[in-house]
């Protein structure tokens, strides 16, 4: 009978780590995004990627929800409203993410870094929206339900941020973090 040696486990030289904040260089990434998970799964690898700030990375967030809620889903500010006021809005999302329509629809987050800054764009397939009208208005309320998102995503720390054309892209820039 033959005995069986039982596997080693590795030393702990040998075991991965994460690499930390600020290890790439000289990246460039693309993604695509098609539903609220990968949102969430975008933003985290965005965050670690270039070493973003909590409010950055809130911010970053908003504008990938803002890119397939919006944008790809076509679920406008008015419709957003009702939705939320009738608990329809999850269900609705759910919808629409199967719906021959919408189901193909992505947003792409190109990411590029070097030593210095970054650079992100993020595109959806929608129609766009009136952006400058939007950056113009100052008198959204602050109590309503939603609306909050691009004011969060100016507010983030970011170097700069800027709607072109119809508003289905969106360009994010700033300083690496190289800690």
């Amino acid at each position: 009978m033959k005995s069986v040696k039982p596997a080693r486990s590795p030393s702990p030289q040998s075991e991965q780590q994460a690499p930390p904040a600020g290890t790439f260089n000289n990246l460039h990434m693309t993604m695509q995004v098609f539903t609220f998970d990968d949102i969430d799964t975008c933003t985290r690898i965005t965050t670690k990627t270039l070493g973003l700030s909590s409010i950055a990375s809130i911010g970053m967030r908003e504008l990938l929800v803002n890119a397939v809620e919006h944008g790809n889903l076509g679920i406008t500010f008015d419709e957003k409203s009702e939705l939320l006021q009738s608990g329809r809005w999850q269900e609705e999302i759910e919808r629409r993410l199967i719906s021959p329509q919408y189901r193909d629809k992505y947003a792409t987050v190109s990411i590029r870094r070097d030593d210095t800054c970054f650079t992100v764009i993020i595109q959806d397939q929608g129609d766009g929206f009136d952006w400058e009208g939007y950056l113009e208005s100052r008198d959204r309320p602050g109590t309503m339900l939603h609306g909050r998102g691009m004011s969060l995503a100016m507010s983030a720390e970011f170097a700069a941020l800027q709607y072109r054309g119809t508003g289905s892209k969106v360009f994010v820039s700033g300083k690496c973090d190289r800690t």
